[in-house]
Parts: C-alpha cells; sequence; structure tokens
C-alpha cells in the first residue's frame, strides 16, 4: 500500500504523542490499525501508534500532527476538495481502509486539523477527560486536557 499519512513536523526533531488512560470504543483496534497502514514514520518507528491496556488503554503516537499526501490529489485546491475528497473515499475503498478509518481522514482534510487527537477523540468513549503530553525537541513539550 502506498502511504499517505506522514509525520506534519519538521524533519530533524524528535517528536511523540501520549495519551492518559482511557476507556475505547469497542472497535477502536481497527481503526488505529487502518491509521498504521496509512502512515510512514522519517523517525523509522513501525506505526503511528503503539497501544498498551485493554479495558483501558494508553496510546503512544509517533507525532503529533500529520500530513497527508497523495500523488493525484491536491488537498490545498479547495475549488476541487469536493472532487479530491470522493477520490481518496475510492482510493481507501480499494485499499480496504474501514468506512470509520476513511470518514476521519476525511473530516481530519475538511477542517484542515490533522491533528492526531483527532483519532483519539474519535476512538475514546464519550464523557472521558484524556491527558495528552506532546514532546517536540524542536520547539517545546506541552500537555492538554481532551474532553471526549
Amino acid at each position: 500500500m502506498s502511504k499517505i499519512l506522514f509525520n506534519g513536523l519538521e524533519e530533524g526533531g524528535v517528536y511523540q504523542m501520549r495519551t492518559s488512560e482511557f476507556k475505547p470504543i469497542q472497535n477502536f483496534n481497527q481503526i488505529l490499525l487502518d491509521f498504521d497502514k496509512m502512515y510512514e514514520s522519517y523517525q523509522n518507528a513501525p506505526s503511528l501508534f503503539t497501544v498498551h491496556g485493554d479495558d483501558t488503554i494508553n496510546v503512544i503516537a509517533d507525532t503529533f500532527t500529520l500530513n497527508v499526501r497523495m500523488d493525484d490529489i491536491d488537498f490545498t485546491d479547495f475549488d476541487k476538495l469536493g472532487e479530491n475528497i470522493e477520490k481518496l473515499r475510492q482510493q481507501l475503498n480499494q485499499l480496504q481502509i474501514s468506512s470509520e478509518s476513511t470518514e476521519i481522514v476525511i473530516k481530519m482534510i475538511e477542517n484542515e486539523d490533522l491533528s492526531v487527537t483527532n483519532i483519539i477523540q474519535y476512538i475514546a468513549q464519550p464523557g472521558q477527560s484524556i491527558n495528552i503530553e506532546c514532546t517536540d525537541t524542536l520547539y517545546g513539550n506541552n500537555n492538554f486536557e481532551l474532553n471526549s
């Protein structure tokens, strides 16, 4: 499979996003596996996500923001965004990416927000507060609360 998701931060830094413990939705593993299939790291990480736990989980991500690149689709051409989203949907369907994961990617593109927290928010059961810690060796670390 040709990768379409990449670390959206500058090369040369070391990045990571880590969550506090939270309760995931039932099919969270499939969604994270789909994103792992679509992601390529320049930090030589084998996957986008590492998960610890079963009923409650902690998630570690290779980055905290993504970049979407496809050879034949320009997502910055807003006049053709609808057409390009449809091309993306068809390609992801051919690559057997789940409809849930496809919709997450599309919403991220449409909202111009490629933060990995969008994926975490989607896989978390509602009504939780999740602490997010971001490591960024170039610009400094930060943490914040994400409400699902």
